[in-house]
């Protein structure tokens, strides 16, 4: 299969901005200009894999995400959220700053997450699509059917499950349900929870409930799946509402009519009401108060999870990791759901571990990490051998000499119904190829995280100056091979009968 990232089809468009003849001609950029790989890199603070100093015998896994969660709005990383059962775990173990999901949505993403194969890769990245002509159908199946992960693929909770752990999962969105193909390896997969209404606390009770049957002597991996910062978001007080209501439009940022439309539906009053029952104008402020009420919705959860299992016999040998798969955008940039952009708004996640027997140095990490790194790393701190099919790295070593990651660049793909849109981020700078035109209506834009990390200032506008022009084609050169070719198993696909329907409109992916 040939990487989408470097088809001819973007070499074209590359050509276009009349830059593309280093990347044809497989020329290295000027190691004496901005772009050697040195200095690409000099920007990435941190390049040294976290030690294991003390391989706990027997160590155990629970891994924690939190839906829809958006980095910059946690409090730990300077964000308005009260954050605090998150914040005094990260405080207290292992707080990654630069962590990126490999996709805007949670499909690709966990796929991603639980193979550490990217998401052009295994392909799991449609939603649901009319049934047309595909054989074996009748008119009595669902009138729906999404593609599936492959059985073929190897997971992290197969791997688990074969080497001896017991294997739990309570997950509470719809597109992990168990027909999706997201239960491989797991002995205990219950997504009874996928509806957007079941509180947080709900999914904690419930693991706390099934670590209660685990025998001391027994390893085992747990997976939590929390639906709390997801639309429809967490309804809010009316006097919280009328609070946010005094508070300014953040300058530069206007809404659209239906932008406006759409916050006055998703902003939910408690009692049953919405903004647009009010008579209070929609705004941005109100959107992101609805959405850090879920946000801080999720950190009680959290607590109530970390609280009940600290007297867990196994609680000391055990590794605890708290992440998102994407974040949100909150009509930062006109629009306000997820899966459509390659911001960091989207990207960018939070990241914690609890790691015991970990030598971790600093507590705020500052070596960039993805998801697709998940699956490496828990095999490295577990001791168990990771399949050959994992293309992430993992950001731990077992050796007692520092041990430097591989330097290569970020990559982030699958934006919903756009597969061919990539980002590339290595050192301070993030290039996004969006070929189809993303929301922004942009086709390359080009960052510097370090001096830009809110990326309002676009260097592509500058794209006639040389500089940028072979920042942009190092910056595709530094992208080839991280996303090798690989030959994915046929796509499989599954219907998608009406409950399931009826949750995933609830949550805005079908009208």
């Amino acid at each position: 299969m040939r990487n989408h990232f470097y088809s001819m089809r973007i070499k074209a468009l590359v050509m276009g901005a009349g830059f593309a003849v280093m990347l044809l001609l497989g020329c290295s950029p000027d190691k004496q200009g901005l772009l050697s790989t040195e200095s690409m890199v000099a920007g990435t603070p941190v390049s040294t894999k976290l030690r294991i100093e003390e391989r706990i015998p027997d160590a155990n896994l629970i891994l924690i995400v939190s839906d829809t969660m958006r980095r910059d709005r946690m409090g730990i990383y300077g964000g308005p959220a009260q954050t605090r059962a998150f914040d005094s775990f990260a405080k207290q173990n292992i707080l990654f700053e630069h962590a990126y999901t490999q996709s805007p949505w949670t499909k690709p993403s966990m796929a991603t997450a639980f193979t550490s194969i990217y998401p052009s890769q295994h392909k799991v990245l449609d939603h649901p699509q009319p049934i047309r002509g595909r054989s074996g159908t009748t008119k009595s199946r669902p009138i729906l059917e999404c593609d599936v992960l492959n059985q073929k693929f190897t997971t992290m909770a197969e791997v688990l499950r074969d080497s001896g752990f017991r294997t739990a999962a309570f997950v509470g969105n719809p597109w992990m349900v168990e027909p999706l193909g997201f239960s491989q390896g797991f002995q205990v997969y219950d997504d009874s929870f996928a509806d957007f209404d079941v509180a947080g606390n709900v999914i904690s009770d419930a693991g706390l409930r099934w670590l209660q049957d685990v025998r001391n002597e027994e390893r085992f991996f747990l997976y939590l799946h929390y639906m709390d910062c997801h639309r429809p978001y967490a309804p809010v007080s009316i006097s919280q509402l009328a609070e946010g209501a005094t508070q300014s439009q953040p300058e530069g940022r206007t809404l659209s009519r239906r932008a406006a439309e759409e916050i006055g539906w998703e902003v939910r009053i408690e009692g049953g009401q919405s903004l647009r029952d009010t008579a209070i104008q929609p705004s941005t402020n109100l959107i992101e108060m609805a959405y850090d009420a879920g946000v801080q919705r999720f950190d009680q959860a959290l607590e109530t999870f970390l609280a009940g299992f600290a007297d867990h016999p196994a609680y000391e040998r055990t590794a605890i990791i708290v992440i998102s798969d994407h974040g949100e955008a909150l009509y930062t940039r006109g629009y306000g759901n997820h899966g459509q952009g390659l911001y960091n708004d989207e990207t960018q996640i939070p990241f914690a571990a609890r790691l015991p027997g970990v030598l971790a140095g600093e507590r705020r990490i500052q070596q960039p990490v993805g998801l697709v790194d998940l699956f490496p790393s828990c095999c490295t701190y577990l001791g168990i051998d990771c399949p050959e099919t994992a293309f992430g790295e993992s950001w731990l070593t077992t050796n007692s000499e520092p041990e430097k990651m591989n330097g290569r660049p970020t990559i982030v793909e699958g934006v919903g119904g756009k597969p061919l849109h990539r980002a590339v981020i290595q050192g301070a700078y993030k290039l996004l190829w969006q070929p189809q035109t993303g929301p922004d209506g942009k086709i390359t834009a080009l960052f510097n995280l370090a001096d830009d990390p809110l990326e309002t200032h676009d260097l592509f506008e500058q794209k006639n100056e040389k500089q940028v022009q072979r920042l942009v084609a190092g910056l595709l050169q530094a992208g080839r091979g991280t996303v090798p070719e690989f030959i994915a198993p046929d796509k499989e696909y599954a219907p998608i009968d009406p409950a399931v329907q009826r949750r995933l409109r609830s949550l805005g992916y079908l009208k």
